[in-house]
């Protein structure tokens, strides 16, 4: 059977490997069947499965329908979908036609090795049916042998269905010849060792063939070996080959560390191994051991020898060392009530089955010993697990996250316009995925980004507030302190008030300048005529406020009056009365004569037409506005005669000044004095102010 399923296969031009399910068409029954058991196929390659079913066509007064079709490995209650599960995710399609569902699994893992059953469901309750027992699938290593077909040629071949048109790799003494079909018909001796591998898989390559009851060779105690990260692990070889000159281990993987990279060096003059590597020569034996196990030693090593007349060649697939550490896997968690329950694997790249474990929680021992692990966990709880007997190489230990840190960064303040960067951290494993919050008014947290950074590309006002940042994992969860962002801006604004609407003399007045900025901004004060200004300042900027001008209002102060013409004022003249005073609001002015109730005039100018003589007397002008008023007086003299003072002084003078010369005359000639005085009164000016202060006017 699996010899007609390698000739179908070879058939196809793609790297597919087929595995036949036929099942019997019965309508009287339900039946799947299976023409083979198992099936081997190499790991990077693609197998196909083929399920044909079967089913009655009525049942119970039912015409029966099939509604589903799948392939499945794992039953969970219910058989579980390839096409649901995690592992197989990108790899697996169905393509299905009537009576039959193909399985395709591309890439091949050693991990898909298992039982793999067809499955279809029916419209009827009860009716689904699962063909068993089944069809095992082993994927491994090509598992080659070299064979001796004809008397000058060697077969390569493989226990395991190979990949159609799959080229190979012939070795002789350790070094590649060229040859690339599974037939070699090159020349070779009895001392020779012959040794064959596919293209792609020359980590798997056939045991050494030899001709002869003897010939050069050199094989390993293992091909592959695993080991924990901080251990020591010893890598044996053994070799025929007399009188060996030199022999020494190297990894292939260094070859750019080389001098020359077609010719390996001695590890032991590698400075990545210095001081961690050791070689034990027997007779026909070495063993290369290297201590405190790095992940970076995970690679090929390759022994090669040397005689006088002999090489052995530095191509063939030596051992392949993989230096893994212990991972606690968390694959599940629920909650009940107020404690978590979780389900925890300890695992690693290679760890065999076989093992038995060690878990603890907070550095106690548990005591138990199975691979997984369920029980409750706190969030303060750490939890590690080790290979027994190899305690000293626990896994990482798995854990809530702690508190996380929150930080910002900037360059310098945050400045309005300017970008920020938020960044939360917290020590978690699993690692831990974050979750960003701000504070609202109503203390409330909106979540703003689901990430371990908040880019703000261009920081806003609006921005400024209290941030946290969960930082969660499937242990649990923790929230971080709270971050205040301080968005810094110069002053936008800055408004000037006043503490009165009025202002009247006397009292005292507040200007207060208010401002927007951040930091507070200082402020300085200008004036000019009573124009204010107030400035706001901080390091960011400057602003002036608008001009504020401060209208102080006050009574009318002590008027000044005035007459024009000024002097005595003749009967029938005409003569203006002025009075005027400072005022806030401006005073408005209202004339009394003395001695009487009613005004007699209203206005800044009282004006008396046609003089009369009883016009004559004191007057006072009282300047009035909505903060008081104030009074000043003055006389008016009124006269029968129209001459003015000078005039009449002017005749005076005249006239004395005659009656002077002619007494003269008179005395001189001896004749009796006669004096003649006229003496003619005249009246004199007075202002009389609101203090009641006298100011004579000559």
């Amino acid at each position: 059977m699996r010899e007609a399923a390698m000739n179908s296969s070879t058939a196809l031009s793609l790297f597919v490997i087929f595995l036949f399910c036929a099942a019997v068409q019965s309508y009287g029954r339900w039946s799947v069947t299976y023409t083979s058991k198992t099936v081997c196929a190499i790991k990077g390659s693609t197998v196909n499965f083929y399920c044909t079913y079967s089913h009655p066509q009525s049942e119970d007064g039912i015409t029966i329908k099939v509604e589903k079709t799948f392939w499945f490995t794992k039953t969970n209650k219910d058989p579980v979908d390839l096409e649901t599960q995690e592992e197989y995710a990108g790899r697996v399609q169905y393509q299905r036609t009537r009576n039959r569902c193909t399985l395709i699994i591309e890439d091949l893992k050693e991990s898909d090795s298992a039982l793999y059953k067809c499955r279809f469901t029916t419209n009827k309750i009860g009716g689904s049916y699962t063909g068993e027992p089944g069809v095992q699938l082993y994927v491994s290593d090509p598992h080659l042998t070299v064979k001796k077909s004809y008397s000058s040629q060697l077969k390569c071949s493989s226990l395991c269905l190979l990949p159609p048109r799959s080229t190979y790799v012939w070795y002789k003494n350790g070094k590649t010849v060229n040859t690339v079909t599974s037939i070699y018909s090159g020349q070779f001796s009895y001392r020779d060792s012959m040794a064959c591998a596919v293209k792609g898989h020359e980590d798997f390559p056939s045991p050494l063939f030899c001709l002869g009851n003897y010939c050069y060779n050199v094989t390993y105690s293992k091909g592959r070996i695993c080991a924990f990260k901080g251990s020591s692990v010893t890598i044996g070889s053994f070799y025929s080959g007399f009188y060996a000159i030199s022999a020494f281990w190297f990894s292939p993987g260094r070859s750019e560390e080389w001098r020359d990279p077609l010719n390996p060096e001695d590890l032991k003059e590698d400075s990545q191994y210095a001081g961690r590597v050791d070689v034990t020569d027997t007779t026909r034996q070495s063993n290369l051991t290297i201590t405190n196990l790095r992940e970076s030693d995970s690679a090929e090593y390759r022994f090669m020898f040397q005689t006088d007349r002999f090489e052995w060649g530095s191509d063939l697939h030596g051992t392949t060392l993989t230096v893994t550490a212990l991972q606690v896997q968390v694959t599940k968690t629920s909650a009940l009530q107020d404690t978590t329950y979780a389900e925890l694997k300890c695992h690693s790249s290679c760890t065999p089955a076989v093992y038995h474990y060690i878990w603890f929680k907070n550095g106690q021992n548990l005591g138990h010993t199975e691979s997984t692990y369920k029980g409750p966990i706190n969030t303060t709880d750490k939890i590690s697990c080790a290979v027994s007997e190899h305690e000293e190489y626990r896994a990482p230990e798995v854990y809530a996250p702690v508190s996380p840190s929150v930080s910002v960064n900037s360059s310098g303040d945050i400045f309005e316009g300017k970008p920020a960067t938020l960044r939360c951290r917290s020590q978690a494993n699993p690692p831990a995925y974050y979750t960003w919050y701000k504070k609202t008014k109503t203390s409330a947290l909106q979540r703003v980004s689901e990430d371990s950074q908040l880019f703000l590309s261009s920081i806003q006002l609006s921005d400024s507030g209290d941030y946290c940042c969960v930082a969660k994992n499937q242990l649990g969860e923790s929230q971080s302190k709270y971050l205040n962002v301080d968005v810094k801006y110069a002053p936008k604004r800055a408004d000037v008030s006043q503490s009165h609407r009025e202002v009247v003399e006397g009292i005292s007045v507040n200007l207060t300048c208010s401002s927007d900025g951040n930091p507070a901004p200082n402020y300085s004060w200008s004036e000019d005529s009573g124009i204010y200004h107030c400035q706001a300042e901080n390091q960011y900027g400057l602003i002036s406020s608008s001009s504020v001008h401060i209208n102080v209002e006050y009574s009318p102060r002590l008027p000044s009056v005035s007459v024009n013409p000024p002097g005595e004022i003749a009967v029938g003249g005409s003569v203006n009365l002025t009075c005027s005073s400072v005022a806030n609001p401006v005073a408005t002015y209202t004339w009394y004569k003395e001695s009487t109730t009613s005004p007699a005039a209203s206005g800044q100018m009282f004006t008396i037409e046609a003089v009369r003589r009883e016009h004559g007397g004191n007057y006072y002008c009282q300047a009035r506005n909505s903060r008081g008023h104030h009074n000043s007086t003055l006389y008016l003299i009124v006269v029968l005669s129209s001459a003015t003072p000078a005039v009449a002084g002017s005749i005076t003078f005249i006239f004395l000044f005659g009656l002077f010369f002619s007494a003269f005359i008179i005395f001189r000639k001896k004749m009796a004095s006669r004096q003649t005085s006229e003496t003619r009164e005249r009246p004199g000016v007075i202002w009389t102010n609101h203090s009641g202060v006298s100011l004579p006017l000559h």
